[in-house]
């Protein structure tokens, strides 16, 4: 009877922090995505949070989540307006040879990632399955590999 309670309040626990989010500016399939992380962080715990403790800590975690999330697509987009210009222009037919020298001076590992999330559109939990990775390597190894072509290019731009 304990367990069917608890599973209530935690079904009760992901929509709230859905509709919280939300409400803060998310989107609604950011916002699932978000929610799924802090459980999966939460089953990952070692440390079991009363009731009274595991409310604040979740909506902690799903708000420290989300800034983290649109920081990271906004520096991304940043990336991508500035080397290849605002995303309203039409698609070039050419790309930026700067990009390609950049990709170039990455391993293969990394430019096949990039190629499964951005040109092949797979969803991060798609790459993963592809790679036989979980979602949460995903996530880092391409923050990983944009923060390394930002280097690299930006060390084209000054020298």
């Amino acid at each position: 009877m304990r367990l069917q309670r608890y599973e209530k309040l935690m079904a009760q626990m992901a929509v709230e922090l859905q509709r919280y989010l939300v409400s803060r500016g998310a989107k609604h399939e950011v916002a699932e995505d978000i929610v799924q992380d802090v459980f999966v962080k939460l089953l990952e715990m070692e440390l079991v949070l009363p009731p009274d403790k595991l409310r604040p800590y979740m909506y902690r975690v799903a708000w420290s989540t989300y800034l983290d999330y649109y920081r990271r697509t906004q520096r991304y987009q940043d990336l991508v307006e500035k080397y290849l210009g605002p995303a309203t222009e039409t698609p070039r037919q050419q790309s930026d040879p700067g990009i390609e020298q950049a990709m170039a001076r990455l391993s293969r590992k990394e430019q096949h990632l990039l190629v499964l999330r951005y040109e092949q559109n797979l969803s991060i939990a798609q790459v993963a399955e592809q790679l036989k990775i979980r979602p949460s390597a995903v996530k880092m190894r391409l923050h990983r590999v944009h923060k390394k072509l930002e280097r690299i290019m930006v060390r084209s731009e000054q020298g």
